[in-house]
C-alpha cells in the first residue's frame, strides 16, 4: 500500500488541544425547544434521521435525509453532523461551528446543496454559509437577559439565543428523584450548603446535563446579579491551557474564583491531566470557602474515575453524591406523551408502549426515535394517528439501539481493513500503512469513543499523547487536501477510507 503524492502522513505535528469532532450543536438546537427538554444534553450521534434541525419544518427534515443519501453517510457524519441546515423562502442557510468546515462544505458540496434545495423548494435557492461559536460552555451573569438559543450574532433569530434547560421541565421519577431533589435544595435552601459539592453521575442520556443547566437557570432566577458559570470539563481544560500559554493565569483564576455557582459537566474529561486536576481542586477549595455552590457531573462516581488524584476525589465526595439510573417504563411513557404532544403527534396506547419498549436505556433514544417517526411521516405525507407501523418504519431507517463504541473496536476494525497486526501499531515502525492506521485510529477514537488522548496513546504504546494529537491533525489535513491511499490494490480518498472503517466499527458494535 502506498500513499498518494499529496500525503503528509510522515510529518510530525504540534499538539492540538481541542476535540476534532465537537458535539453536534445543531442537535442541541433541536432539543432546546422549551417543551421538549426532559433529560440530558444531546451528544454527537451518527443517525442521519436524528440530525433534524427544526422539528416543526418538514421540508428541512426530509432535506437532511436527501443530502445524506446523495453524499454518503460517511461524508455526512464527518461534515454535516456539525452543521445546522435551515430553509426559508428561497435561501438555504448552512451554519457550521468553524470557518474550516464552512469552507470545506462550500467547496465540496455546493452543487449537491443547490440540487437538493431546488428539488425541495421547486425553484433555484441561494446557499448561505454562517459560522457559530462552539457549544462547550455557557458563562453568564444572573442579571443578564436569559439567553434562549445558541446561534451566531449574524444569523437570523427565531426564538432568541441559547436557552438553559430548566429544572421544572425535567420529567421526575424514581430513577432521578434524589438528584432532582438535591438540585432544588442546593439552589433554594440557604442551609443546604453542606450538600456542596453536589456530584451527579450516571450513564449517557439520563439527564445529567439537563440537571446542571437547570440548576444554573434556577439559581440565576432566584439570585439575580450573582455571577455563575456552566462549563464542561473539556472547556475548562482548554481555557486553563490557553491561560497558561498566554500568561493570563491570574485573569483566568480571578474569573473562576469570583463565582457564586460553578457547574462543571463531564468532569471525567480531566482524568490523567494532573495540572488541570490541581487547578480544579484549588478552584473548588477557594470558591467553596467563600460560600459558593458547586455542582459537577460525570459518567461514574469520583472513586471510580481512573487517574484522579486522591485529593480531588476526597473533595468531590465531601458533599452530596446522587446517581441517576436508567429511566423506568412509567417515566419513559410520560416522556413519550409529552414529546408527542409538543410535536403535535397523536399516538395510540399501543404505539406509546412500542416506543417505550424500543428505548430502554435513555430518554435520548426516545427523542431520536420520535424524530425519525416525524421524518418518515413527513416524507410519506402521512397524517392522522401514529401507529405501530410508523414506529417500525422509523426503526428500520436507523437502528435505535445504543452504539457503545470502544477503543478496541476502532483498533480492530482499522487493523482488519489495513491488514495489520495490533503489534505493528505498538511497535516503533513507521511504514506508510502503519502510520496511516495510527492516524485513522486517532481520528475515529476521538469521534466515536470517550477515550482521551492519553488513553489512545497508551492503547497504541505511544510514549506521549502528543503523537495522537499529531496523527489526528495529519488525518484532518489529508482529508482536507483530498489525499489518496492504496488499499489492497484499490486507490481511495482518505476520507472514503475513514468512512468505511467507521461504518465497520458501528456495525460490529451493534452486532455485539
Amino acid at each position: 500500500m502506498a500513499l498518494g503524492s499529496n500525503s503528509t502522513f510522515d510529518a510530525m505535528c504540534c499538539c492540538h488541544t481541542t476535540h476534532a469532532f465537537p458535539c453536534s450543536w445543531f442537535l442541541h438546537l433541536f432539543f432546546s425547544n422549551p417543551s421538549l427538554k426532559y433529560f440530558g444534553h444531546p451528544r454527537l450521534t451518527h443517525s442521519v434521521a436524528n440530525s433534524l434541525l427544526t422539528p416543526n419544518d418538514g421540508i428541512t427534515e426530509t432535506l437532511t435525509a436527501q443530502l445524506a443519501e446523495k453524499i454518503g453517510q460517511g461524508a455526512w457524519r464527518m461534515w454535516f453532523d456539525h452543521a445546522a441546515i435551515d430553509v426559508a423562502d428561497n435561501q438555504m442557510t448552512v451554519t457550521t461551528d468553524s470557518k474550516f468546515a464552512a469552507d470545506w462544505i462550500s467547496r465540496r458540496y455546493q452543487g449537491v446543496l443547490d440540487e437538493v434545495a431546488q428539488q425541495r423548494t421547486g425553484k433555484p435557492a441561494h446557499i448561505a454559509h454562517r459560522i457559530t461559536e462552539s457549544d462547550h460552555c455557557i458563562s453568564m451573569r444572573s442579571d443578564d437577559p436569559l439567553p434562549e438559543r445558541s446561534v451566531s450574532e449574524s444569523a437570523p433569530r427565531r426564538t432568541g439565543q441559547r436557552r438553559y434547560h430548566r429544572l421544572d421541565e425535567l420529567v421526575v421519577g424514581p430513577s432521578n428523584r434524589l438528584a432532582w431533589t438535591a438540585a432544588k435544595a442546593l439552589v433554594e435552601d440557604p442551609d443546604a450548603r453542606h450538600m456542596s459539592p453536589l456530584f451527579v453521575y450516571g450513564a449517557c442520556g439520563v439527564g445529567k446535563t439537563h440537571l446542571l443547566q437547570g440548576i444554573c437557570e434556577h439559581y440565576r432566577r432566584m439570585h439575580p446579579g450573582e455571577p455563575i458559570r456552566y462549563v464542561t470539563g473539556e472547556a475548562f481544560t482548554n481555557e486553563y491551557i490557553q491561560a497558561v500559554r498566554h500568561n493570563q493565569l491570574d485573569r483566568f483564576r480571578k474569573a473562576m474564583r469570583r463565582l457564586q455557582l460553578l457547574a462543571i459537566d463531564d468532569i471525567h474529561f480531566v482524568q490523567g491531566k494532573t495540572r488541570t486536576q490541581d487547578e480544579i481542586l484549588h478552584t473548588l477549595d477557594t470558591i467553596q470557602l467563600q460560600g459558593a455552590r458547586l455542582v459537577l457531573a460525570s459518567d461514574a462516581p469520583p472513586s471510580e474515575i481512573r487517574r484522579f488524584n486522591s485529593s480531588l476525589v476526597s473533595r468531590l465526595t465531601s458533599g452530596m453524591l446522587a446517581c441517576i439510573e436508567a429511566p423506568d417504563p412509567d417515566l419513559r411513557r410520560s416522556v413519550v406523551e409529552r414529546i408527542a404532544t409538543a410535536r403535535g403527534l397523536h399516538l395510540d396506547p399501543s404505539t406509546i408502549n412500542d416506543i417505550v419498549e424500543r428505548c430502554p436505556d435513555s430518554v435520548r433514544q426516545i427523542h431520536g426515535l420520535i424524530a425519525r417517526i416525524t421524518a418518515v411521516r413527513t416524507a410519506s405525507r402521512v397524517e392522522g394517528v401514529v401507529g405501530r407501523a410508523d414506529v417500525t418504519a422509523a426503526s428500520q431507517a436507523t437502528d435505535p439501539r445504543p452504539c457503545r463504541v470502544t477503543l478496541n473496536a476502532v483498533i480492530e476494525a482499522t487493523c482488519s481493513t489495513l491488514q495489520l497486526e495490533t503489534s505493528d501499531l505498538k511497535g516503533r515502525g513507521r511504514a506508510a500503512e502503519t502510520v496511516l492506521a495510527r492516524g485513522v485510529i486517532s481520528l475515529l477514537a476521538r469521534e466515536l469513543t470517550t477515550a482521551s488522548y492519553p488513553e489512545i496513546a497508551a492503547a497504541m504504546n505511544r510514549r506521549t499523547h502528543s503523537t495522537v494529537h499529531a496523527a489526528e491533525r495529519r488525518m484532518q489535513t489529508a482529508i482536507r487536501n483530498e489525499t489518496t491511499c492504496r488499499i489492497a490494490g484499490e486507490t481511495l480518498l482518505v476520507e472514503v477510507l475513514v468512512g468505511r472503517i467507521q461504518r465497520m466499527v458501528t456495525r460490529s458494535t451493534r452486532q455485539y
